[in-house]
């Protein structure tokens, strides 16, 4: 699919003083051999949330200065700026794919005090980045949105506001757990992570349970959920983590083993990825949230 590209920017609509959700600018962009390059923690005058989607070629997000992701077609980031994390046009040693067709992306660029809860939520299932089948509701409604903008048709009143919950509930309804309604393979692998997460089992059990090697697993999956197995196995336990944070006494040791990870170290090392701090700097903001209420 050829995509146009551009970028539009908004004013502030109607006579609310502070909006739930305020569309900054949006746009479909291409970066092709050239110096593609963002330090998003000197970016204090780039406020809000930024949330860039790839379409083609490839791209590379680094979150808190150690973990680099690629983000090839299907895949893209959640950021609330500025933050500690960076994201680049890689040259062609790192990423041969993006010396043909570069970095082809939408992005949104965003704010208000409604945002957060969804950019919280998003980052405990996915972490800060996250994958979306092609074709999917979220993209389909950002392409019609940028399409009547393109022809030159004005925002009605609102209509930023309404696009971006639609957007952002649309997306959260993606990267919740499949449906019952997938194939029978990934219905056996969903009940099996959902039984068995607290258990020091991976992937390969599931593969093996299901009488399909990983790979083949590893793809149906993404294929049917957007999201690979790991992704989705991820998501439950660091899920069952912070409810066991936000409700229980129990050491960390004793929450690590709750949730199936090797050791205190291990669960800690992917809590902060996933949420961008440790599991008991969660417990303790959360604490005294609770204390001021």
């Amino acid at each position: 699919m050829e995509y146009a590209y551009g970028n539009f920017g908004f004013l502030k609509q109607g006579r609310m003083e502070q909006p739930p959700l305020v569309l900054l600018d949006l746009g479909i962009e291409r970066r092709f051999r050239e110096t593609y390059y963002f330090e998003n923690s000197v970016r204090a005058s780039y406020g809000g949330y930024l949330l860039q989607f790839t379409l083609k070629g490839c791209g590379i997000y680094e979150a808190y200065g150690h973990t680099c992701h690629k983000l090839t077609p299907g895949w893209g980031f959640f950021s609330k700026m500025p933050e500690d994390s960076r994201y680049y046009l890689p040259s062609p040693d790192i990423s041969p794919e993006s010396s043909d067709e570069g970095w082809e992306f939408f992005y949104l660029h965003f704010d208000g005090p409604a945002a957060c809860p969804f950019y919280e939520t998003v980052r405990a299932l996915t972490g800060p980045v996250f994958s979306l089948a092609a074709s999917c509701p979220p993209t389909a409604l950002f392409l019609r949105l940028f399409e009547k903008l393109k022809n030159k048709e004005a925002l009605a009143l609102y209509e930023g506001s309404e696009f971006l919950y639609r957007f952002l509930a649309q997306l959260l309804s993606e990267l919740e757990a499949p449906s019952a309604k997938g194939s029978l393979l990934i219905q056996q692998a969903v009940s099996y992570f959902k039984n068995h997460f607290s258990e020091r089992k991976g992937i390969g059990e599931a593969a093996e349970l299901c009488n399909v090697s990983q790979a083949h697993l590893t793809r149906i999956f993404r294929q049917e959920t957007g999201q690979t197995p790991l992704q989705y196995l991820t998501r439950i336990r660091m899920e069952y983590a912070l409810f066991l944070l936000l409700n229980t006494q129990d050491s960390m040791e004793s929450i690590s083993e709750a949730c199936g990870f090797l050791n205190r170290n291990y669960f800690a090392k992917v809590f902060r990825r996933h949420l961008g701090c440790s599991p008991t700097e969660y417990r303790n903001r959360s604490a005294s949230l609770t204390r001021s209420t």
